[in-house]
């Protein structure tokens, strides 16, 4: 992908699950956000390790019983990311996930995803969308925070007994009245 090379949105039913293969959406960790979390410029570093979330179609299947959505962005025909939604137990819009192939980070696609996942949200009549991320994204937390979302909440057991222990789950939000 070419940093001038077109991003295309789409939702979509179903996981491109052949696609996906050729993506790499892991990414390195050596930082994280300084307490209280809310300047995601605010680092201090932490052992370096790589960090993938894998994905897997079944986990969508089962996300919720409720509304969902699904969009793909594309870009000369490959996929470049993905963002997944649907409706949290309070009402508000959750984005489950977004992830932007390593390939194509700093082209604008996790800024595309928001617009159109922040445009559905607002056609299915949500006024909040939340997301969550852990400490050691950083760059995560600054797309959220260019793009409008404040940090709402974290929690330091989330993660306490599991592979990721350690991380801290930071909780972003949007209102979008």
């Amino acid at each position: 992908m070419r940093p001038t090379d077109p991003i295309q949105i789409s939702q979509v039913e179903d996981f491109p699950t052949a696609a996906f293969a050729a993506c790499d959406f892991s990414f390195d960790i050596s930082q994280a956000i300084v307490f209280p979390y809310d300047d995601p410029r605010q680092l201090h570093p932490v052992p370096s390790r790589r960090k993938d979330y894998g994905w897997d179609p079944a986990d969508w299947d089962g996300a919720t019983s409720g509304w969902k959505a699904l969009f793909i962005a594309r870009s000369n025909d490959h996929v470049v990311g993905y963002a997944r939604m649907s409706e949290y137990w309070n009402g508000m819009a959750d984005l489950a996930e977004i992830a932007v192939d390593r390939r194509a980070r700093g082209r604008g696609v996790a800024a595309a995803l928001l617009a159109r996942v922040e445009g559905c949200a607002l056609d299915k009549g949500f006024g909040l969308i939340r997301l969550e991320t852990q400490s050691n994204n950083p760059a995560a937390c600054r797309v959220y925070a260019r793009a409008g979302y404040t940090l709402g909440g974290f929690d330091h057991k989330l993660y306490a007994d599991g592979p990721h222990e350690g991380e801290v789950a930071l909780f972003w939000y949007k209102d979008l009245r």
